[in-house]
């Protein structure tokens, strides 16, 4: 059975992430950082031998090594790790300024650039072993549209879109170290999706935008690595 790490799991694509690989046969082990996943818990209700929660704060290093210990007493090999948990301005903590110029202050920048940028790259480091013993092993990052300099055509958002803009550059870096060992790792903008943190308007729902990026990763070889690519398989540009 193909194995699947997918972080930020409880909710959003994550959520989405898991119903997939689950529906296609994988044994996921899923990533929540809050005790409260009501709906990851239905899935594992209907899963049992196929769902393994833990928890993850990705922003947190000692939470990382904890995760990457445990994850090695219940699996010898990850073939695909889905890194999807990330923050934006509506999810993070009130006080923290970094969206606008004029009120920004490093806590709200500081702590968007951990979560989304930082520490999805500590976990590959911290789970390479298991990413080496996979014969396949791949490695989706989700970033942004917003993450795209040559796109950037307005001021605001700073947090986010630096974040992500950053997650781009190290995973890149990322994808070069990881292609010697055969694991293939590679950026995806999941284009504007109906999750709290996309809103209602979003015209992409999160069933749709999840289908398209798990078909883009079955069908990535090892020259793919260090793509940034939109949930369609088209290319981003950076």
């Amino acid at each position: 059975m193909p194995t699947a790490v997918v972080t930020g799991a409880n909710r959003g694509m994550g959520l989405e992430f898991t119903r997939q690989l689950l529906e296609s046969g994988h044994h996921v082990f899923a990533t929540a950082r809050g005790k409260k996943a009501d709906a990851l818990d239905a899935l594992g209700r209907a899963h049992p031998d196929q769902l393994t929660r833990l928890s993850l704060d990705v922003g947190d290093t000692g939470s990382i090594a904890t995760f990457a210990a445990e994850l090695t007493t219940r699996t010898d090999h990850v073939d695909l790790l889905v890194n999807n948990a990330g923050i934006n301005s509506r999810t993070m903590p009130k006080g923290q300024k970094n969206v606008r110029f004029g009120d920004l202050e490093p806590e709200g920048l500081q702590r968007m650039v951990a979560v989304n940028a930082i520490g999805p790259v500590l976990l590959v480091q911290a789970l390479l072993p298991l990413l080496q013993a996979s014969q396949t092993a791949k490695v989706v990052s989700v970033s942004s549209w917003l993450a795209s300099i040559g796109n950037k055509s307005s001021g605001g958002n700073y947090g986010y879109c630096a974040s992500k803009t950053m997650l781009n550059m190290l995973a890149r870096m990322m994808a070069f170290d990881l292609k010697p060992h055969g694991i293939t790792s590679v950026v995806i903008n999941p284009g504007w999706v109906q999750t709290d943190m996309g809103g209602d308007q979003a015209p992409l729902t999160a069933e749709t935008s999840v289908a398209g990026m798990l078909s883009v990763a079955a069908g990535l070889g090892i020259d793919d690595a260090g793509r940034f690519m939109v949930w369609d398989g088209t290319e981003q540009p950076w």
